[in-house]
């Protein structure tokens, strides 16, 4: 004899269903499975004579696949549009929620199929300036320089987080900065005075991209970006201070004056941007390659300070009269007159890189690469040097990156 129920397909009601049909069947029980609550159904089906729950026995084939998937805690199906984590593993796609809640997601790290599919990439950089063009420096001051270093490479990171949704596209955020690079030369102008050009400059980054969820391997992105680059250039001449001998009534020497330039400068370039990435052209299971651009115009907020900077040395002998008694001193005093000069203009930047990826496992890889960043229309320190305005130049910035990834 046959009767006809209705069985509620809501979240966590179907393991409840599924309980007491596993009481009268020969099943092992089912290692507990993580639930997401599933669209509300309405199944008929049919329960035998003998107590069996069978696909003949109901017409929901869904709700038969997820019957078997309770009873042998195994999985029954895949969510084969998302690559299943291996091929293409920059795809973030939703899983389909009318398949199964443990299904594993396309990050083929656990078994939920709910929330964003998210990337963390923490690389670190070693990045290299391009040199300083010291001989317009020494063509000015008209001496043999003592000392000429470049710049090297600058130590910094990068660090982006990536998440996908259901509704089609993901977001990145990303930051990366090195901070800072120096170059030094050194003249000496007279007897026992050093003038000095030091020059430091320091590049940070902040970006937000837009990605579409799409399953090819090339992805197209758009997004907003702020870059500061800070350039400070200084020149200045120390001079040799007097060390008088103890006498009698010391009368103060004449006062020693050190005088120079600083030269700070701030570009602030925000803007939009539009790049690509190629996910991977993967070798094996493990082992792949990635490779990214990007380029945008920005309205460079140049902001300039120039302070003169004047300090005023004077020293005081010792009295032998009063043995008891130091009266060795040196009282200094400095003044500083700045000048602010700020302005706009357009900028370009363009940036690219590639990337070896090891795989440790499904969740984590290893990468290391190599990246190139351009940036047109931006002031620089020893420009300002010469020239009182903005003089609009090109910076480059290239080197090694190295660092961890992680994917849910």
């Amino acid at each position: 004899m046959h009767r006809t129920f209705v069985l509620p397909l809501v979240g966590g009601m179907l393991l409840l269903a599924a309980a007491p049909l596993q009481a009268q069947l020969s099943f092992e029980p089912a290692v507990p499975q993580p639930i997401v609550a599933l669209p509300p159904a309405t199944v008929v089906g049919v329960e035998g004579s003998s107590g069996q729950f069978s696909a003949t026995s109901t017409t929901n084939t869904m709700l038969w696949k997820q019957y078997q998937a309770l009873q042998t805690g195994t999985e029954s199906y895949r969510c084969e549009q998302c690559g299943g984590g291996l091929r293409y593993p920059h795809q973030r796609c939703s899983c389909n929620t009318h398949m199964f809640p443990w299904i594993e997601g396309p990050g083929n790290c656990d078994s939920w199929c709910v929330g964003p599919k998210w990337a963390v990439e923490a690389t670190g950089l070693f990045l290299f300036h391009d040199d300083a063009d010291w001989d317009r420096v020494i063509g000015d001051v008209g001496l043999t320089e003592t000392l000429l270093d470049q710049f090297d490479h600058g130590p910094g990171g990068r660090v982006f987080a990536t998440a996908y949704n259901d509704s089609g596209f993901g977001m990145q955020v990303g930051y990366e900065g090195v901070n800072e690079w120096g170059a030094r030369a050194e003249f000496e102008p007279a007897a026992g005075a050093l003038r000095t050009f030091d020059y430091q400059t320091r590049l940070n980054s902040v970006e937000v991209n837009f990605l579409p969820r799409v399953e090819f391997p090339w992805k197209f992105f758009s997004g907003f970006r702020y870059v500061e680059i800070s350039e400070d250039f200084v020149d200045f001449t120390t001079n040799a201070k007097p060390n008088p001998v103890p006498v009698s009534a010391p009368v103060a020497e004449t006062p020693v004056v050190d005088s120079g330039t600083s030269f700070l400068l701030k570009n602030r370039l925000i803007g939009f941007q539009l790049g690509g990435r190629r996910d991977t052209w993967q070798w094996g299971k493990w082992l792949s390659v990635e490779t990214f651009f990007n380029g945008g115009v920005y309205c460079n907020k140049f902001k300039r300070r120039d302070i003169a900077r004047t300090v005023t040395t004077t020293v005081y002998g010792d009295d032998i009269d009063t043995s008891d008694v130091d009266e060795f001193t040196q009282v200094v005093s400095t003044v500083e007159t700045p000048i602010r000069r700020d302005s706009a203009r357009i900028a370009f930047l363009g940036e690219a890189g590639i990337t070896g990826v090891v795989r440790l496992n499904q969740c984590v890889a290893l990468k290391s690469g190599y990246q190139v960043l351009v940036v047109d229309g931006v002031g620089q320190g020893l420009d300002a040097y010469f020239a009182t305005n903005l003089q609009p130049s090109t910076a480059l910035y290239h080197g090694l990156q190295f660092g961890v990834e992680y994917r849910r």
